[in-house]
């Protein structure tokens, strides 16, 4: 598989909330505006400028997994905008009370907490019919991708990582690395396609052989 650092623009409709820590996507289509993620707590100002800046508000946020990272920021979102949020089925609880945080976590991951939002959906409720939701454990247990098929996009959260462009997996922040290397395989076959990971800069996966 050859993978190239995208070196162009980004697809039209999709764009990034700029200088946040975690990767913050928005497509805007047909007449539709949908947030990918919502970083951590402190990228809340930066989404929400983001809005103002382009007087738009999201219609979506869809969640990929539900943890500090992806929806530390979500709270402020949907105070703001009131959006409807989907995350994973198996997350729904953690997302409506918040994380649960035992023995030394306890006491030291304060920055671990998110505040717990009760109007949420799963995502087999979903109607957005040019998004299809793909179940990518292994970061999390019941971690997503979402492929925005008109643009060929596809927005894999933590599931992998782009390293020396090479698609990697991060076995320190992976909960079950037999669950996320068979995601990985489900992620290279939807090449030709563009990656848009939390981390770092999109890539085009440009074939699923080998040159």
């Amino acid at each position: 598989m050859i993978l190239s650092k995208i070196n162009f623009d980004f697809p039209e409709g999709i764009e990034v909330v700029p200088n946040t820590v975690v990767n913050v996507y928005v497509i805007r289509y047909q007449d539709l505006v949908i947030q990918i993620d919502a970083g951590i707590k402190t990228d809340a100002n930066k989404i929400i400028d983001f809005y103002k800046n382009l007087d738009i508000s999201p219609d979506y946020i869809l969640i990929t997994a539900v943890d500090y990272l992806h929806v530390g920021a979500l709270r402020e979102a949907y105070d703001t905008y009131n959006p409807k949020i989907y995350v994973p089925k198996k997350e729904m609880g953690t997302m409506k009370n918040g994380p649960s945080l035992r023995g030394i976590l306890e006491i030291e991951g304060k920055g671990l907490r998110f505040e717990g939002i009760q109007h949420v959906y799963s995502y087999n409720k979903m109607d957005i019919d040019f998004i299809e939701v793909i179940g990518t454990p292994g970061y999390s247990m019941d971690n997503v991708s979402i492929y925005f098929k008109d643009k060929n996009s596809i927005f894999v959260g933590d599931s992998l990582t782009i390293k020396r462009n090479k698609i990697k997996l991060d076995s320190m922040f992976t909960q079950n690395m037999e669950m996320a290397r068979s995601s990985l395989i489900k992620i290279k076959n939807f090449c030709p396609v563009i990656i848009f990971p939390s981390h770092g800069a999109p890539y085009k996966c440009e074939s699923t052989t080998s040159p």
